[in-house]
């Protein structure tokens, strides 16, 4: 377990202009490098890594590999994209993927893993210009929070599913299964988030990206129930929708 004094728990947002880590998936060579080339006209001074199949791209992912932008084409042998795609998003949510088919019947389990967005093939370099400006409009919002001290670590909010209370701390939750203890007050940590957190109810915040399921009076986060504050759950159930609606609208 990691311990954050609450002084040493600090915010703070990624550098605009940094080195962007990309990666083309496609079973396809001809398809893949039609992609890594138009994407390479978008991020001219990156470097664009090309891999042939879903099941390449999870070891790399297995092995430390990390990427700032996927491109996933969905059908694939062994591994489909949709397939690689979910496991990647149940374990490193924070790494967006662009999904790539000649096919419209994906878009339902593309929202369920948060795809960024979703290429049409064929598709040109306008395509991509909005895949760019969607990425950037996402590392605008992701703060992390830095541990300063004996554990120096930055966490995406996107890593985080639930923050509980717990005496005088707070328990942040991450997606892995991991969970670090921070000295700080629910009222005043919400005060440092963005608005894809929610606070449902006393002790608990949850991040609606990884709510699983909202009912009339609980939701369901990575198969544990939390309850919704009698007096705030309309509103909450209200603000998720919103917030699905929004996403959804990229």
């Amino acid at each position: 377990m990691l311990w954050a004094d609450r002084e040493s728990c600090l915010l703070t947002f990624p550098c605009e202009v940094q080195i962007m880590k990309i990666i083309v998936c496609d079973d396809v060579k001809e398809d893949r490098e039609e992609l890594r080339q138009k994407v390479e006209k978008i991020w001219p001074h990156t470097q664009v890594e090309e891999i042939s199949s879903g099941e390449e791209l999870l070891g790399n992912i297995r092995r430390g590999e990390s990427y700032d932008l996927i491109f996933l084409d969905i059908y694939m042998d062994s591994v489909s994209g949709i397939d690689a795609g979910k496991w990647i998003y149940d374990n490193f949510p924070e790494m967006n993927m662009v999904f790539v088919s000649s096919s419209r019947d994906f878009g339902p389990e593309l929202f369920q893993i948060n795809a960024m967005h979703y290429l049409i093939k064929p598709y040109g370099l306008e395509e991509l210009k909005e895949v760019k400006r969607r990425l950037l409009k996402r590392r605008e919002k992701d703060a992390v929070i830095r541990l300063e001290g004996r554990e120096k670590e930055e966490i995406p909010f996107q890593r985080i599913t639930y923050i509980e209370s717990s005496h005088n701390n707070l328990e942040i939750h991450f997606f892995s299964g991991g969970m670090i203890t921070v000295r700080d007050s629910i009222r005043n940590f919400m005060e440092k988030l963005d608005d894809r957190f929610l606070r449902i109810n006393r002790g608990v915040v949850v991040n609606m990206d990884a709510v699983e399921k909202m009912n009339s009076d609980s939701c369901e986060i990575a198969g544990l129930t939390f309850m919704l504050s009698r007096k705030t759950r309309h509103e909450s159930r209200k603000k998720y929708n919103d917030f699905l609606f929004q996403r959804a609208m990229g």
